[in-house]
């Protein structure tokens, strides 16, 4: 495969894994399975 003059080929990689904790990773909200979307979280959470 050839590239147009000046342009560079980048690739990446993006990996998901879920951890067995009791509470996030940066915060201490829970982590329950299965919870109603968006009720787990707090302003560390959102950013």
């Amino acid at each position: 495969m050839s590239l147009p003059e000046g342009w560079e080929m980048v690739v990446g990689l993006e990996v998901h894994t879920e951890l067995l904790t009791a509470t996030k990773l940066f915060c201490g909200c829970a982590n329950a399975f299965g919870a109603e979307p968006n009720t787990q979280t707090c302003p560390v959470c959102l950013g």
